[in-house]
């Protein structure tokens, strides 16, 4: 009887088996693929953020990890067991962070363990990807040996600290800049993959092929210009070391269209070793402009017809009362009665506030009615997050208002703007009274074509009258002119600056800081024809000196240097004698190939002399002409390259059959190889320029 029920158990469950394995086959599979199988967001990549000149600033760049099943269907074990220590020595050789024996015991234990999903190796390039696939064992494919070759794409920037908080962090959660502004388009469309799940609750990708592909971001055309951007960043870095200054922003603008060339914001390493890009402060820090704001408040006057450039002002001693509270100028012994405009140039105090005080003080809501009728007290829109609001009062009163408070906001104490609204309002004034919205993108492109363009963008058609204009201007170049506050800034240079000065104490809750200032410098340029604006803000210097002259203007003149060096449409509305110099003199010349420098000669209609028929040439200039000697380069010796320019050296020495290494720039003055040394001695030159 137990036998009889035993054996009928059996049949029942044998029924079962077929029953499942046949009438309910279709319901089960689909059961089994419900659990085994998903699908899978598959992120595309990233678009790139390039500067206005085509530099890469901000790219996604693929790396690959290598996962190996042990339990793929397809491993021949002999084809493995032959193939494992070469392919091991291989990994050694390839990576050197293991022995050939530590990569042949982990894949044995993998082997043994039966992991479905082990990682051999993570994080390698492109480049190391392609060359594994052809690698023992991994050469006969993914099926047949069990390799898996997974992608994730990391964001580099190519440039490193350039304009680094500008163009942002892409890190979920915490995207900054131009990533976290622009991310929508930046990211693209996710797709879709099938995922199987295999032993360890591990997911991999099922095929290599997708449900949906992903379609990648578009790539940004930023305004930035990444050789302005160096040099801004390098001459702010400079001027903060120097003056062991806290923090700095400069940003410099495209006075027509409002597009930002370059933006460095630097703060103090909190190991006082250096610094780095941690904070956009021109956009982000809403600080008390000090004497920059002086310009708002003399356009109202000259607005109102209250003043007139050439009208005077006593400021007595340099120390004037409101309501009993002192208010002195920077200058010791003040500067006694002086006119409107030198009110500005020498960036007095006591003649600003009084000049406000005498017209305003009783009316001072139509002084700040002025400041919102220049655009003062709107932020300016710009896409990029974080920008504060500016703090100017909006009616008489409200808030901590007092009987102080009209001639302190005249110079620039209980108003808050960030540098970069500071600058849109100076750079209203270098374009003809326009206000522009700052911009960061010029276009967006797909596979290099433009799809969507970034206009200029009006905020304000203007902000006071023409007359007005036109003294500010002049204002402003009598700031960087003889007896302004950054005359010996720029007494030398060969382009006409418009610009303020400005210093203001630090503040804390309740008060301001003993010794502890903020400098600036904002201004246009050239004065005459404006095609760049530009501000400056050096917080908390430390080495003594704190003017906005002394601190702001260098770094304004570092920058505004290089653009008048590199941009010669910058040179047309200069003076012929600024150009060419003194005509009677004649100009040096490098040495060289003959052919070249007569023909320069000739098209300088520069006399020469010249006895010799040399291809290579020394040139002497004298007072009327210049001389031109022979300079002979004898087969299988060192030429003698000192006193030419590089492209005339390399030419010489590569073809001497020579490696060259460089240093330096312009005219070549020294050569480590002696000339007329045998050359077969001799297979490295380095050749230093001056």
């Amino acid at each position: 009887m137990a036998f009889i029920a035993f054996a009928l158990l059996a049949f029942a469950i044998f029924g079962k088996i077929l029953w499942i394995q046949f009438a309910q086959a279709d319901q089960w599979a689909q059961h089994a693929q419900s659990i085994e199988q998903r699908t899978q967001d598959i992120e595309p990549t990233r678009g790139q953020i390039y500067s206005t000149d085509g530099s890469l600033l901000a790219t996604s760049v693929p790396v690959y990890n290598l996962y190996w099943d042990s339990k793929a269907t397809g491993i021949d074990s002999i084809t493995f067991v032959t193939e494992l220590d070469s392919l091991c020595l291989q990994l050694s050789e390839k990576f050197q962070d293991r022995t050939p024996s530590d990569y042949r015991m982990d894949l044995l234990e993998a082997r043994r363990l039966g992991k479905r999903y082990y990682r051999v190796v993570k994080k390698m390039s492109y480049t190391d990807m392609k060359e594994l696939k052809t690698f023992s064992f991994i050469k006969r494919g993914r099926h047949r040996s069990g390799f898996i070759f997974e992608r994730i794409d990391i964001r580099k920037k190519p440039f490193g600290e350039l304009a680094s908080r500008t163009i942002g962090i892409d890190r979920l959660g915490s995207r900054v800049g131009l990533e976290l502004a622009y991310n929508e388009e930046l990211a693209g469309k996710t797709g879709k993959q099938l995922m199987e799940r295999i032993a360890g609750n591990v997911w991999k990708p099922a095929t290599d092929e997708y449900i949906e592909a992903p379609v990648d971001g578009v790539d940004i055309i930023s305004s930035i210009d990444v050789h302005l951007q160096d040099v801004a960043s390098n001459e702010l870095n400079n001027l903060l070391r120097k003056h062991n200054a806290e923090w700095g922003t400069v940003i410099l603008m495209e006075v027509e269209t409002g597009y930002i060339r370059a933006i460095a914001n630097l703060t103090r390493n909190q190991d006082e070793e250096g610094y780095s890009e941690t904070y956009n402060y021109g956009i982000g820090q809403s600080i008390e402009t000090g004497s920059t704001f002086k310009l708002a408040s003399l356009i109202s006057l000259l607005e109102d017809n209250h003043v007139d450039l050439t009208d005077s002002v006593d400021t007595g001693d340099g120390v004037v009362y409101f309501y009993d509270e002192p208010m002195s100028d920077s200058h010791e012994d003040g500067y006694g009665k002086i006119s409107v405009e030198q009110v500005f140039e020498k960036s007095s105090n006591v003649g600003t506030a009084i000049l406000v005080d005498r017209y305003y003080k009783d009316q001072p809501q139509k002084f700040l009615d002025h400041l919102t009728a220049m655009g003062l007290r709107q932020p300016l829109g710009i896409r990029l997050k974080g920008e504060k609001n500016p703090f100017i009062y909006e009616k008489v009163r409200e808030g901590n208002w007092s009987g102080l408070s009209l001639t302190q906001m005249s110079i620039g104490y209980e108003v808050q703007q960030t540098p970069l609204q500071t600058l849109a309002f100076y750079n209203a004034i270098a374009n003809g009274g326009t206000l522009m919205r700052p911009q960061f993108v010029e276009s967006l492109t797909r596979n290099g074509k433009t799809i969507e363009t970034n206009d200029p963008i009006v905020l304000q058609e203007r902000i006071c009258s023409r007359s007005t204009l036109k003294k500010t201007w002049q204002m402003m170049q009598g700031v960087c002119e003889e007896g302004g506050t950054a005359d010996y800034i720029f007494k030398d240079s060969p382009y006409r600056v418009a610009g303020k000065t400005g210093t203001a104490k630090i503040a804390y809750s309740g008060g301001y800081y003993k010794n502890r200032y903020r400098a600036s410098f904002v201004g246009f340029f050239p004065a005459e024809n404006p095609k760049y604006s530009c501000i400056v803000v050096v917080n908390d210097p430390r080495s003594g000196v704190y003017y906005g002259s002394a601190i702001a203007a260098p770094v304004f003149k570092g920058l505004a240097d290089k653009i008048y060096a590199t941009q010669l449409e910058l040179h047309d509305n200069q003076e012929p004698e600024l150009l060419l110099g003194d005509q009677s003199k004649l100009p040096v010349s490098r040495s060289g190939a003959r052919e070249d420098l007569e023909r320069v000669f000739a098209g300088l209609a520069i006399p020469t002399s010249d006895n010799n028929e040399s291809p290579w040439i020394e040139t002497s200039t004298k007072e009327d002409h210049v001389a031109l000697g022979a300079r002979e380069q004898a087969r299988g010796l060192i030429p003698n390259v000192v006193g030419m320019g590089l492209q005339d050296a390399l030419y010489l020495l590569e073809n001497a059959g020579l490696q060259v290494e460089v240093s330096g720039y312009g005219t070549v003055k020294r050569q480590s190889v002696p000339a007329g040394a045998a050359i077969r001695n001799h297979r490295r030159i380095r050749i230093e320029l001056s």
